[in-house]
């Protein structure tokens, strides 16, 4: 097996795989598995919620310093999805 600094670096996709362990804390043995980058992300992150804008984020119930993501339907600059944002 190669050393792992060999392999080439690249910029990870939410589809893409990742190796590691599943804590099991009733077997004696931590099962490898693989994740996919969106489901580490997500779990880390939490789902982050769509919404238009700060006004419809805080409609939709969110509260300041809460994260949302912009779902491509408000006006400019915020019409393009997916970008993070902090309620104000």
């Amino acid at each position: 097996m190669a050393i792992i600094t060999s392999y080439p670096l690249e910029i990870p996709e939410a589809g893409d795989y990742l190796v590691g362990s599943k804590i099991n804390a009733t077997a004696s043995r931590n099962p490898t598995k693989n994740f996919t980058v969106q489901n580490v992300v997500e779990k880390g992150l939490g789902v982050i919620p769509k919404y238009q804008d700060n006004a419809a984020a805080l409609a939709g119930g969110l509260v300041a310093e809460q994260l949302y993501q912009t779902d491509g339907l408000g006006a400019a600059p915020l019409n393009a999805a997916g970008i993070v944002m902090i309620v104000q």
